[in-house]
C-alpha cells in the first residue's frame, strides 16, 4: 500500500507539472522516463548491493563520529544545553534538543568540513563524475550537471556559486533546472541536522 501511495505521488507530481508547464509539446517524456528509472536503479544499488550498503553504512558511521564530536564540544561549551547530562529527567522525549545550542554547531562543522574537502581536492572528482553521469544519462549540460551535483554536498545557495560565470548564460530551463534541483535535494549539512533532531525519537 505504501508503494502505491509513493507511485500515486511521483505521478501526481509529473502531471503537476506537465499542466502548469508553458510548452506541452516540447516535454521529453523519454527524459522523465529515464530519470524515473535512474532513481529507481540508484535507489535498488544502494539498498540491495551489500557491497553498496556497506560502504553507505561507513559514510554513516563516520557522519556519526562527527556529530558525538561535535556534541561533545557542544556539552563543553554549553552544558546540557548542549547535549550534556540533563540535571532533571524530560517528560517528553526529544524536547531537550535546543537548536541554537545542538543543531547549528553540527551545521556549522559539516559546512567546514565540506569546504575543507572542496580545498584539499577531494569532493571535487566526486562532483564531477556524478556531473559526467546527468549530463551523459540525460542530456543536460555541463553547467547545470555541476550545480545539481554539488547539491548533495552543499546547499541550493552555495551549489550556483560553481557555476556563477556561467549563470547569465543559462537558458530559462536550464536556470530552472539548477533552481529545481537545489529545491528538490537536500545538502548533507542539513541531513545530519535532521539526523540529529530525530536521533532521539527514532531508531
Amino acid at each position: 500500500m505504501l508503494q502505491l501511495q509513493s507511485a500515486f505521488g511521483v505521478i501526481a507530481l509529473l502531471a503537476l507539472a506537465w499542466a502548469m508547464s508553458e510548452k506541452r509539446d516540447a516535454v521529453s517524456w523519454r527524459r522523465v522516463a529515464l530519470s524515473l528509472a535512474l532513481t529507481i536503479v540508484l535507489a535498488i544499488v544502494l539498498l540491495k548491493i551489500p557491497p553498496v550498503r556497506w560502504a553507505v553504512a561507513s559514510v554513516n558511521g563516520a557522519v556519526d563520529a562527527v556529530a558525538a564530536a561535535t556534541k561533545a564540544g557542544t556539552s563543553f561549551v554549553f552544558g546540557y544545553l548542549g547535549g550534556g547530562t540533563l540535571p532533571f529527567d524530560p517528560k517528553i522525549p526529544g524536547s531537550e534538543f535546543v537548536l541554537a545550542f545542538n543543531g547549528l554547531p553540527i551545521v556549522l562543522v559539516m559546512s567546514v568540513l565540506t569546504t575543507l574537502l572542496f580545498y584539499w581536492k577531494i569532493l571535487p572528482p566526486i562532483v564531477r563524475g556524478f556531473s559526467f553521469v546527468l549530463e551523459r544519462t540525460l542530456g543536460i549540460g555541463g553547467a547545470v550537471g555541476l550545480s545539481t551535483a554539488a547539491n548533495i554536498f552543499v546547499g541550493n545557495v552555495e551549489a550556483p556559486l560553481f557555476i556563477r560565470p556561467y549563470l547569465a548564460k543559462l537558458t530559462r530551463a536550464e536556470l530552472f533546472i539548477v533552481m529545481t534541483g537545489g529545491m528538490a535535494g537536500i545538502a548533507g549539512t542539513v541531513l545530519v541536522l535532521y539526523a540529529t533532531i530525530l536521533a532521539p525519537l527514532v531508531p
